[in-house]
């Protein structure tokens, strides 16, 4: 059967085509069109998935959608303010009347006005995009939570596992916890909203100065300079101890985040953001991993991009693995509708380890040559390109990599990155002008993933996760000493453990660049300038190689200089 996953359409609106239960192609239109995080009906994606997997339109048997239609959302979430209402006195004995107010009131007008206008806006756009298919009477909706934990799940390699879900609002909720065994899902514990973790970081991106949902993860960079404690006692008290989770009092109360940006410098807000953040999913993984004996655990959901967060899950000693899916924001919830669908109907009853990610457009050899000679660039074609690549690094100079088909996902993977040594402490800084981004972000290494033990800690718990570069680990010394340049100040690092069958031409590289410096590893970051899309053409990787100069650029067999 062929379904066609279509993700929120909010915002990274992505195209997920599953083929007899395989994902066969997935691509953001934002990739496509140039514009970060592009919103609406993905019709670039669309048609590029089907013309990777040789389909038609009118062969698509069903398409799958995570959200309900309009009604059934705000009845959903509708019941879940009510409670939320009927709490009023609680919130006002811990949070005093103004944060209650302040929050009551922003909260109504995102009910009344936001809500109901995003959602009717991405249903015209998802039936006018069906109809352009010819797909309108094929459309099946899932529970936008549901979705996030089907995409983790089902691409794990996990068959006994807690899943956890969180984000900033889906299908009444703000995240969900499930009992996954076998084939079947049970959901064991609703986040209702606005109990929201997704709200909570939101906020104090926003307070900082950076858009919310799309810069979160330049606080979790800035967490790691900053001291938690300062804000712990605070923070905590917007929350309401339970048994088995936190209730989140006042989540529409942003005036309080404001007032701790006027008070605190802004490296201890990002920290005790971050701690909190930590505290109470943690608290709730922790109660439901021994309630139900389970040692393995499956995250998605936009809280999830934060790399810090699943850390922390990764050194819990009640867990022996964790697994993020790779695409773990909204992105993914096309994959896991399309997934919930082939689940339905058949196709898919058990769990299927992502081998990599590369699922989205190649382009062929004439292309690229043509591209090359349009911009009068200098190239040869190399024998062993990753040899050469290898020398180049060792030799302190930069890399870009376009190799075969794109990522999915928010990660660079290697086909779509840039690359450069890991041992020079000042590349950081170098790279950082090169791409115009923040000189407190730091830059992730790619690392030989049988090499990992040696330089990072719980390595064994993400074998197949960090993969996709979804989870920080603590460095060992032996890391600290080789790679300065991927280590940031907390002592942590964000790798890619590579495997020969993962990426064969980024294994390559690395096993040349071990032999030349003895260091199995090199920084590997998102081939863009900042605030663009990761480069998907040959035109676009030889525009962001010639703009931020970098030293070479290897793409599809060929060696261009400057």
């Amino acid at each position: 059967m062929n379904i066609l996953g279509i993700s929120a359409l909010d915002k990274d609106s992505t195209a997920t085509l599953v083929q007899d239960g395989r994902i066969i192609a997935a691509v953001s239109e934002e990739r496509l069109t140039r514009v970060k995080q592009q919103a609406g009906f993905p019709y670039k994606a669309v048609q590029t998935v089907l013309n990777l997997s040789g389909l038609h339109s009118e062969q698509i048997d069903c398409v799958a959608y995570p959200f309900f239609e309009v009604g059934k959302e705000m009845r959903l979430v509708g019941r879940n303010a009510l409670a939320d209402v009927f709490d009023c006195w609680n919130k006002i004995r811990q949070r005093g009347l103004s944060h209650t107010f302040r929050h009551y009131g922003t909260f109504a007008k995102t009910l009344a006005l936001d809500f109901p206008q995003k959602l009717a806006l991405c249903d015209r756009q998802l039936k006018n995009g069906l109809l352009s298919l010819g797909c309108g009477n094929k459309l099946r909706r899932y529970d936008h939570q549901y979705c996030h934990a089907i995409s983790s799940y089902f691409t794990s390699d996990f068959d006994r596992a807690l899943v956890v879900t969180s984000d900033w609002y889906g299908s009444g909720k703000a995240g969900a916890i499930y009992v996954a065994e076998g084939s079947q899902l049970k959901l064991v514990c609703e986040i209702p909203f606005p109990h929201s973790l997704g709200v909570l970081y939101a906020g104090v991106t926003s307070a900082l100065g950076f858009i919310p949902d799309r810069h979160e993860g330049k606080i979790v960079g800035l967490a790691a300079y900053g001291d938690p404690a300062k804000l712990n006692t605070v923070l905590l008290n917007r929350f309401r101890e339970r048994r088995d989770r936190y209730d989140f009092l006042d989540p529409f109360d942003s005036q309080s985040t404001h007032e701790l940006v006027d008070n605190f410098a802004r490296e201890d807000v990002a920290a005790g953001h971050q701690h909190i953040l930590e505290t109470v999913l943690l608290k709730t993984i922790v109660y439901y991993l021994k309630r139900f004996g389970l040692t393995k655990v499956a995250c998605a959901g936009g809280v999830f991009a934060n790399v810090k967060l699943n850390q922390k899950i990764v050194d819990l000693p009640e867990v022996e693995s964790v697994f993020v899916h790779p695409a773990m924001t909204d992105m993914g919830t096309g994959t896991g509708a399309a997934l919930c669908a082939a689940i339905e109907v058949g196709d898919l009853a058990s769990s299927q380890p992502m081998e990599n990610v590369f699922l989205g457009p190649f382009y062929e050899k004439k292309e690229v040559v043509d591209t090359l000679m349009n911009y009068g660039l200098r190239y040869e074609e190399v024998k062993d390109l990753p040899k050469r690549i290898a020398t180049i690094l060792a030799e302190g100079k930069t890399v870009g990599r376009f190799e075969g088909r794109m990522e999915y996902g928010p990660r660079a993977l290697g086909n779509r990155s840039i690359l450069a040594s890991t041992r020079d402490p000042s590349i950081t800084k170098i790279l950082n002008q090169k791409l115009q981004r923040n000189d407190f972000m730091p830059f992730s290494p790619a690392t030989l993933s049988d090499k990992a033990s040696k330089y990072y800690i719980n390595s064994h718990k993400v074998n197949l996760s960090a993969q996709f570069m979804t989870v920080c680990l603590r460095c060992k010394p032996a890391m600290n000493a080789t790679s300065p340049g991927t280590v940031h100040v907390d002592k942590t690092s964000r790798p890619q453990l590579v495997t020969k069958s993962s990426n064969p031409g980024l294994y390559a590289i690395l096993k040349h660049t071990e032999k030349l410096t003895g260091v199995p590893s090199v920084i590997n970051t998102s081939f863009n300038i900042h605030e663009e899309p990761i480069v998907c053409s040959p035109k676009d990787a030889m525009r962001v190689f010639v703009a931020a100069q970098l030293d070479y650029l290897a793409i599809d067999g060929f060696l261009v200089s400057q």
